[in-house]
């Protein structure tokens, strides 16, 4: 396990990382609401999103979340959840970051068995949070694990996640992403939320977040919304990684659709 001292959801994290988020508190972003506002190019060409994710992106810019999209997604019957074993990251620019979602609604072995395969390549790969998009299975599921190791920390399955609510406080702090290899960048986020799930046996629940949980908790459900953690980045910090999203970009296999 890395001891660096950025906060990586989705990426390694140490106990340094959580005194750092306390530290950097007051570096609130200062950046205009115009350049907030404003979606992004990667140099001279734009970011691979699909006309669906416009919406999300102008209200992650804005620092939101899409709550309208709940009475709609509250109204769907839920599925029952498919994938294939090995699971394996997908990086930036997949087309399964940016597709929609599904609500789940069968709780059964295999979603526990999901759940325990995207614990295994989040540990292997260094994570301290994993979003089931992150791995090609398109629902709203995420696991997480602050201690970002086994048999330490607490390990929180989080089945059909929203945010009830979130502070007005925010703070500024680096992060990373697996599906965004050796990238990372300061993101603004709310210092605590309150959220609602279900767990693998469906029952609901209601948790109130703060910290780092709370960072790792939102990058995650950014995923299941299509919201990738460039898009919460303002113009200046985007700039500074533009050079490592154009060589992802570049990386993708040919013929393959790009977040399409």
């Amino acid at each position: 396990m890395s001891a660096s001292i950025v906060s990586r959801p989705c990426l390694a994290a140490a106990a340094a990382s959580r005194a750092r988020l306390v530290s950097r508190a007051a570096r609130a972003s200062t950046a205009s609401s115009s350049s907030n506002d404003k979606l992004h190019a990667v140099g001279a060409r734009a970011l691979p999103i699909q006309v669906r994710g416009l919406a999300q992106i102008a209200r992650a810019k804005k620092g939101g979340f899409l709550a309208e999209m709940e009475e709609a997604k509250a109204e769907e019957s839920g599925a029952k959840v498919e994938f294939t074993l090995p699971l394996s990251i997908q990086k930036y620019p997949h087309v399964s970051l940016r597709n929609d979602n599904k609500i789940i609604g069968v709780f059964d072995a295999e979603l526990e068995k999901l759940a325990q395969a995207m614990f295994k390549i989040m540990y292997e790969t260094e994570g301290v949070g994993l979003a089931a998009p992150q791995v090609g299975v398109n629902y709203r599921m995420m696991v997480y694990n602050e201690a970002g190791e086994p048999g330490r920390g607490k390990e929180v399955v989080l089945v059909n996640p929203k945010i009830v609510k979130f502070s007005k406080t925010k703070d500024l702090f680096e992060e990373g992403c697996l599906s965004f290899p050796k990238i990372y960048a300061d993101v603004e986020r709310p210092t605590s939320v309150q959220v609602e799930a279900q767990n693998l046996r469906g029952k609901k629940f209601k948790m109130t977040l703060d910290g780092f949980e709370a960072r790792v908790f939102q990058h995650e459900y950014d995923h299941l919304d299509g919201v990738l953690f460039h898009d919460r980045m303002t113009d200046e910090v985007l700039g500074s990684v533009r050079g490592e999203l154009d060589a992802l970009i570049d990386a993708h296999p040919a013929g393959e659709p790009k977040g399409v």
